[in-house]
């Protein structure tokens, strides 16, 4: 007896066996934006003797199950079958879905077949607010310069409109794939890949993934993280030194992460705060920092050269921020020019100078001739004499 009952239950477990039966696999609950359409992966099965009755006029129904007070009512649904039912497929897709959460009943109906699947139900649970989209490493802490790929997933409950994701602008291109899920339902990838650079550092990276309802509009969700990129340290231009007759001061502005930390170098040897040395140190936010000090022009006679170092875990370095030597080879160079220029505005000077004697002198010598009666030649020559004398 008991060998006849394992061998009936092995029998049942075979496909097209006597003992199938009236069923219809469905996912689990499904969350659907209030308004959208809804894609309900869908497939059955029916008792052998009914095999010859599914057919080509078979249709998928779907209705709103409620129960009330007057008993269990019912309401069709507007459906776009995406399976084929001979081969027992009811994917559908439902192009609207109501605004509150429902249960949903799958219905057959042949030409000689007609079957309510009452055993199992569909529920749809309606949101307001669409899903946030999932995103791919959750945390983010590089170093300057890796490659990172990223990825945002987001639920495409509706195959016909699926959500459309988008990145944080200026980050590159991204590929989008398809992919179904072990319970039928799909999800839509956007993946990423993206250098990084400490200009991402504390800058959020988003992708957002926007889904289109029935009448048009639209409802967004975005999903963010916070990247913490490390990068050796960086000595900025804006570094500079200037001086007095008494003294030099020097400020060296710095980048990195972790923050660095400064270092000033008088001809190789390190200086630290002091009466001499004066050096003070403050931070510009979580990377930045800007180092000052101040020397004395006396303790500057016999050493030179002075130099920023900043330095961190992953690097270290160095920028000559003054050197004495070029300092009074720039201000002998500079007066050089400045004596060269005197000189030449004194010869220009010179040379006008002579210019307008000359003219003045040729001028002077074509005086105007005019012929009277009552002049004499003697008058004239004297008048001659008289001009050259004034030369």
């Amino acid at each position: 007896m008991a060998a006849a009952l394992i061998l009936l239950f092995a029998v049942c477990l075979l496909p097209g066996s006597l003992c199938r039966e009236f069923k219809v696999i469905l996912p689990p609950p499904i969350e659907v934006l209030n308004g959208s359409c809804v894609t309900v992966p869908c497939s059955f099965d029916i008792e052998e003797k009914h095999d010859e009755e599914l057919d080509h006029t078979c249709t998928a129904q779907w209705f709103i199950i409620k129960e009330t007070v007057f008993g269990r009512q019912s309401t069709q649904m507007e459906r776009k079958l995406l399976g084929n039912l001979t081969n027992k497929d009811c994917t559908t897709t439902l192009n609207k879905t109501p605004s509150d959460d429902a249960t949903y009943e799958f219905r057959l109906e042949c030409h000689s077949l007609k079957y309510s699947f009452t055993k199992q139900n569909l529920t749809i649970v309606a949101k307001a607010d669409p899903p946030r989209p999932t995103l791919s490493p959750s945390t983010l802490e590089v170093r300057a310069g890796a490659s990172v790929t990223l990825s945002c997933s987001a639920p495409a409950p509706c195959l016909s409109l699926p959500p459309h994701i988008t990145w944080t602008s200026g980050l590159g291109d991204s590929q989008e794939t398809m992919k179904e899920l072990e319970d039928k339902t799909q999800v839509k990838t956007s993946v990423l890949n993206v250098t990084i650079s400490r200009l991402h550092h504390k800058k959020e990276i988003s992708c957002t993934a926007a889904y289109s309802k029935g009448n048009g509009d639209t409802a967004s969700a975005v999903s963010t993280l916070t990247a913490v990129v490390s990068f050796p340290p960086q000595i900025l231009h804006s570094s500079i030194c200037t001086t007095t007759p008494s003294e030099v001061t020097c400020s060296c502005e710095t980048e990195g992460n972790p923050l660095p930390t400064v270092y000033w170098y008088l001809d190789g040897t390190h200086l630290s705060h002091s009466d001499t040395f004066t050096i003070s140190t403050e931070a510009h936010g979580d990377t930045g920092l800007k180092s000052i000090i101040t020397v004395c022009q006396s303790d500057m006679k016999h050493r030179s050269i002075l130099v920023c170092n900043s330095s961190n875990s992953l690097a270290s370095i160095s920028r000559r921020l003054y050197n004495s030597h070029e300092q009074q080879g720039h201000v002998q160079t500079t007066l050089t020019v400045i004596t060269v220029l005197v000189g030449l505005l004194l010869v220009i000077c010179a040379l006008l100078v002579i210019i307008g004697i000359r003219t003045k002198a040729a001028h002077c010598s074509s005086p105007k001739r005019q012929s009277t009666g009552g002049t004499s030649s003697a008058a004239l020559s004297h008048f001659e004499s008289s001009t050259e004398a004034n030369e």
